[in-house]
């Protein structure tokens, strides 16, 4: 008995029937602090805190009548270190033996315990206190799926009162939502250990609204955050119906506009026939081009997903087709050689660069290749870096005249060339050499 009264880690005394202590063990030293002789020289109850002495007091007087004690917690006082002055929590129980006039005590600490109690206790409490303080309405379920949480948040856009709903099955609750988009996710999510995020439409009373839904998964069960997003969807949809009505609204100035400048081509072709002077028919040739490439350019935007950017490529492409339709060539007599590149380009770069393409192609078309001569017209279009844009247009032809410089005596549509290349921050090279060559160097790419 000696061995193991000593070296027991628990603390251990033995008193008379009436608590007066006898013997105590290091470990009752230990963990109270008095002085083993202060100890023997008085009573249990004078170490009990005065609010926990009554019981105390009441359970050792039945040990006279060998009435045990089993695990009555009491505050004993220390006496020294970290714990002078305070008390410690320890559970005793006590077995009498009235033939010795003695009694055997054991005790546990359960100071920590009680500690961690109250540590658990106030981290649950902040916890209620944060989910019921979020704006996400808020619900837990355990494994079976029975709500073990529900917020104030969560009540108010169910209008349920969660005494009436805590404890029961998530689907019994909401019988509509089993087996639909919500069941399924959160099914998914405690198979598979996770999150699940989401955004539909619960139309069922008692909420018919739109929610965004994250849950996620624990061994416990499954927390679920969620909040009515009902207002921004409708908003979404209204900005998205507006900008419908828009594009149909735009769709039909850019189809309008077309038909307009088509109707300025038909007037423009129908005055041609009242002039017998070629100088005359040719500038009125000449604007009726013009109008004729801003018009292809709307009927493309009409055509078109994206009203902001234009695919410069196709335009050109179409462009550069139209004119030697126009001008009735014979394509075994002039080649046309594209090599272009799709890019797109805001519509206030287009509209320039199709008017200068329309102004040099149909320059070459007239005067490049007289008298039946044979040849070729070029035209390239290649995108270069930090959104640089290069356009080529060029023919195999006479070239300009040897007599004048080609930044002297030009025509109208040449001077109408540099005036466009300036509106687009274009630098603009020529070469005469073997034919008439343009390369224009711009920034035009779209985002």
């Amino acid at each position: 008995m000696d061995p193991f009264f000593a070296l027991s880690l628990d603390p251990f005394c033995i008193t008379t029937l009436d608590g007066h202590f006898q013997r105590v063990n290091p470990s009752f030293v230990a963990a109270l602090g008095h002085p083993e002789a202060d100890l023997l020289s008085t009573n249990i109850l004078d170490l009990i805190h005065p609010g926990d002495r009554p019981p105390a007091a009441a359970a050792i007087a039945g040990l006279a009548h060998a009435i045990p004690i089993a695990g009555l917690e009491s505050r004993f006082l220390c006496a020294a270190g970290s714990y002078a002055g305070s008390y410690k929590d320890l559970a005793w129980s006590t077995t009498p033996f009235p033939a010795q006039a003695l009694a055997y005590t054991v005790a546990h600490d359960c100071t920590r315990h009680k500690l961690d109690q109250e540590a658990l206790r106030q981290s649950e409490a902040r916890c209620v206190c944060a989910l019921e303080s979020t704006t996400d309405a808020f619900f837990a379920v355990d494994p079976a799926w029975r709500l073990v949480r529900v917020n104030r948040q969560a009540e108010s856009l169910w209008t349920r009162r969660r005494e009436d709903i805590l404890g029961r099955n998530l689907w019994e609750v909401f019988p509509q939502a089993a087996g639909g988009p919500f069941c399924r996710q959160f099914e998914e999510a405690m198979r598979t250990g996770a999150p699940a995020h989401l955004e539909e439409l619960y139309p069922h009373s008692p909420c018919g609204r739109w929610f965004e839904v994250h849950a996620y998964p624990s061994p416990d069960g499954l927390a679920v955050y969620f909040r009515d997003v009902t207002a921004r969807r409708l908003a979404g949809e209204k900005i998205k119906r507006t900008l419908q009505e828009k594009e149909v609204l735009l769709r039909e100035v850019h189809h309008r506009v077309k038909n307009n400048l088509q109707v300025i081509c038909s007037m423009l072709r129908l005055q041609e026939r009242n002039f017998r002077d070629d100088t005359l028919l040719q500038a009125l040739r000449d604007c009726r081009e013009r109008v004729h490439a801003m018009a292809m350019l709307h009927d493309q935007l009409h055509r078109a997903k994206d009203f902001s950017n234009i695919n410069l490529g196709e335009y050109i492409r179409n462009l550069a087709a139209s004119l030697f339709s126009s001008y009735g060539v014979d394509s075994a007599a002039v080649e046309l050689q594209m090599d272009i590149e799709d890019i797109p380009v805001a519509v206030d770069t287009a509209i320039p660069c199709g008017l200068i393409v329309n102004e040099i192609v149909s320059n070459s078309l007239r005067h490049a290749f007289p008298q039946g001569r044979t040849g070729r017209v070029s035209l390239g279009l290649h995108a270069r870096p930090a959104g640089g844009v290069e356009l080529t247009i060029g023919d195999d032809g006479r070239g300009f005249l040897e007599t004048a410089h080609p930044t002297e005596t030009r025509s109208l549509g040449l001077w109408l060339v540099d005036l466009l290349a300036d509106q687009i921050g274009a630098s603009v090279e020529r070469s005469g050499s073997a034919g008439a060559h343009y390369r224009f160097l711009f920034v035009g790419q779209a985002s």
